[in-house]
C-alpha cells in the first residue's frame, strides 16, 4: 500500500465512524463512501479525479488530536505516484513542495501526507487534503517560470555526483580578463572540458558569444552545451551557439545518457 508512517497507525484515540458516515451522508458529499480496508482503516471513496482519470487516494484514521477529529492521509501514494514521472530530490523541487504543503495546511511524515480535520469541517478539510494532493501530482506541470530554475539544480546534482571522476570545478573564469565564466569545468588526461547549462536565448547568446572568446584567445577545450529544451530556443540563437559549440545535448537526460561515453571518446581513450 505503499509508503507508510506513524501517523497512518492506530494512535490511541477511536475514529467515531458512524459519526463520519453520518457527516458524508449530506447532499454536498454525494458519490463520497467509505470501505473499510483493515479494522480501524477506512478508505474515501470520492468523486475527485487525476487528470489521467484515477481517483485521488485518501484514507480516514483515527486522529491524536481526539476524539473529535479524524486524519485525512494518503498512505505515502501521491508521492509515490509523482515519483513515475517527476524527481523531487533537488532543492528547489523540494522547496516547490513544501509550499504546497505550507500553503494548504498539510502535513508530512516519511512520504505520508496528513491532515487533522475536526469533525465540524470534515467535508471541507477533504477537499483541502485531495486539492493538495492532486497539486502535488501536478508539479510536473506548474508554470515553467516557477519550475525551470531545477534545471541548474538538476544538472549541478548530476555532475557533482555522477561525474566526480572528471575532477568537476564550478564556475571558472578561463580569461582573467572575461567577466563570463564556464558553469562547470571537466578535466581527463589534462584535457578541459566545459560545460554550459543553456535555458532560453539570453544564456544561449551569452555561451555563444562566450566561446568566440575563448577561441580568439587559442584556449585548448572542448565545449559541451546542455540544453533544458533545445528546441525552445529561437532560430538565430540555436544557429549562432550551434557554429561555436564542439557539442550540444538537446536536454538533460540526454547528456546524462551519454556523457561518461562521450568524454573519453572525444579525448580519444577508452571508455
Amino acid at each position: 500500500m505503499g509508503i507508510t508512517s506513524p501517523n497512518c497507525f492506530n494512535l490511541g484515540f477511536s475514529m467515531d465512524i458512524n459519526s463520519v458516515r453520518e457527516s458524508l451522508k449530506q447532499s454536498r458529499t454525494a458519490g463520497f463512501d467509505l470501505y473499510e480496508r483493515r479494522p480501524g482503516n477506512h478508505q474515501l471513496i470520492l468523486p475527485i479525479h487525476h487528470e489521467d482519470g484515477d481517483m485521488v487516494e485518501i484514507y480516514l484514521q483515527d486522529s491524536p488530536q481526539g476524539d473529535e477529529f479524524v486524519r485525512i492521509c494518503d498512505y505515502g501514494l501521491t508521492l509515490m505516484r509523482l515519483s513515475y514521472t517527476y524527481d523531487i530530490s533537488t532543492p528547489t523541487r523540494q522547496q516547490i513542495f513544501d509550499s504546497i504543503l505550507i500553503n494548504n495546511g498539510v502535513g508530512y511524515e516519511e512520504g505520508n501526507l496528513y491532515l487533522d480535520a475536526h469533525m465540524d469541517r470534515l467535508y471541507e478539510s477533504i477537499l483541502q487534503f485531495a486539492g493538495c494532493a492532486q497539486k502535488v501530482c501536478n508539479m510536473r506541470f506548474w508554470s515553467r517560470e516557477i519550475t525551470r530554475s531545477a534545471f541548474y539544480d538538476d544538472l549541478e546534482a548530476y555532475v557533482t555526483t555522477d561525474l566526480r571522476s572528471f575532477s568537476p570545478s564550478a564556475n571558472q573564469f578561463p580569461l582573467s580578463d572575461y567577466p563570463v565564466s564556464v558553469d562547470w569545468s571537466l578535466r581527463l588526461d589534462s584535457w578541459n572540458f566545459y560545460v554550459f547549462g543553456v535555458r532560453g536565448n539570453d544564456k544561449a547568446k551569452v555561451v555563444a558569444l562566450a566561446l568566440l572568446e575563448f577561441q580568439k584567445a587559442d584556449l585548448l577545450f572542448t565545449s559541451l552545451v546542455v540544453h533544458e529544451d533545445m528546441e525552445a530556443l529561437g532560430r538565430k540563437e540555436r544557429i549562432f551557439l550551434t557554429r561555436n559549440a564542439d557539442k550540444q545535448y538537446p536536454g538533460l537526460e540526454d547528456f546524462e545518457k551519454s556523457i561518461t561515453r562521450d568524454i573519453p571518446r572525444l579525448v580519444g581513450v577508452p571508455a
